[in-house]
């Protein structure tokens, strides 16, 4: 198929995934985490598209995607076109991207070709001296393409006379399961902070056949729910112990999440799941830095293939925001990253019970690639939810 996704990209973009959730979660410990690696990836790509000498090894480094040989770009480019393509067809999902330029400035042809075929971007001019107003453009266009859960990505005090371009992706999902979920059968079910704590959530129950299986050895077990007229799937992973969630995200670089969906079998699973919702923010400029990617927000960083004209750019920003809601029709997420560019400055039984009454991580998996496009974890309850707090002693 033309549009059949490179396994090997999936596999790097999964990679890069999973390292950047375990830095992002280690500077919010304790707290419920969502991101878009999907996203993020989509718009650093964008950017690294624009990139040379060492600041493009950085990128395509900390991408996973490896060295920036001869060739290199143009392969990440054709595996975006044939994911978009593919996109396209899944009415659950929006991806949209966006390059902003500073008014007098233009894109260069090669890029422009690239971010239009390839990451189905297109550019508008705007003033970023203006801040307050170049602000408002970008966020509106946002919140239009996630479904009004997105917003004020952009700061106005993030941008300035020396902001030259502001790359956007946003990515929006509504899915409904394809087994729902009676809301007469939710009712408050304890979940489990700590050994000892735990406080009434609302919890979801279904009986239906699931893929399941409980790996043991690893010490966590493993669903996945499906949605009606789409590839995306949500994996849920359960640690066998209530406070097994650390041990368990230690565990992910080294679990292979495409490979584990194929050791799950299909099988009658009554579940017991929280109902949730979360919205999270984070400029992942120190995130990013420490997974290598430093150069780009520096003055030695190098953007020739970005604009017209010779003036030096660099990254000023990557900001980060992302929502998802679970209930008993489904999942609705969303998420917005942008990059400011400016001058430089084992088999189970028959029966099986999956009870999610302890933190736990989820992905949401994009087409039947099994690509990341959200991952996160629910750490605690949301504080809003009525219920009584309960002890064991």
């Amino acid at each position: 198929m033309a549009d059949t996704v490179d396994t090997q990209f999936v596999g790097q973009s999964n990679e890069f995934a999973i390292k950047l959730y375990k830095q992002v979660s280690a500077q919010n410990a304790g707290e419920n985490v969502v991101i878009s690696p999907f996203s993020i990836s989509a718009c650093l790509s964008l950017a690294a598209m624009g990139a040379g000498g060492l600041t493009a090894e950085e990128l395509f480094t900390g991408l996973h995607y490896g060295a920036t040989a001869a060739g290199a770009k143009s392969t990440v480019a054709d595996n975006y076109r044939r994911l978009m393509a593919r996109l396209d067809t899944d009415r659950t999902v929006n991806v949209a991207n966006k390059i902003y330029v500073q008014q007098g400035f233009s894109v260069k042809g090669a890029f422009n070709t690239i971010a239009t075929d390839s990451f189905r971007s297109e550019a508008e001019t705007v003033d970023f001296a203006q801040n307050t107003a170049a602000a408002k453009t970008i966020n509106g266009w946002v919140e239009s393409k996630t479904n009004n859960k997105i917003k004020d990505l952009i700061s106005p005090d993030s941008l300035d006379d020396s902001s030259r371009m502001v790359l956007v992706n946003a990515v929006h999902f509504k899915g409904t399961w394809t087994y729902q979920f009676d809301p007469t059968l939710t009712r408050p079910f304890p979940f489990w902070t700590s050994e000892t704590e735990s406080r009434d959530v609302p919890m979801m129950n279904i009986k239906k056949h699931f893929a399941y299986n409980n790996f043991e050895e690893d010490g966590f077990s493993a669903l996945e729910l499906t949605y009606g007229g789409s590839d995306m799937t949500m994996l849920l992973l359960l640690p066998n112990e209530r406070t097994g969630l650390a041990a368990l995200e230690e565990k992910l670089p080294s679990l292979n999440l495409a490979e584990l969906t194929t050791k799950m079998h299909k099988q009658e699973v009554e579940v017991f799941l929280p109902k949730f919702k979360i919205d999270f923010s984070r400029d992942l400029n120190e995130d990013l830095k420490a997974l290598g990617m430093s150069r780009m927000f520096s003055d030695a960083a190098e953007f020739p293939d970005l604009l017209e004209g010779n003036e030096p750019l660099k990254v000023s920003k990557v900001v980060h925001k992302a929502f998802i809601e679970v209930n008993e029709e489904g999942t609705e997420a969303a998420a917005a990253t942008a990059a400011v560019v400016r001058m430089k400055r084992a088999m189970p039984p028959r029966r099986v019970q999956f009870v999610v009454d302890r933190p736990f991580l989820y992905v949401l998996l994009l087409s039947g690639a099994r690509q990341t496009a959200f991952i996160g974890r629910l750490a605690k309850p949301d504080p809003a939810t009525p219920g009584a707090v309960h002890y064991e002693l």
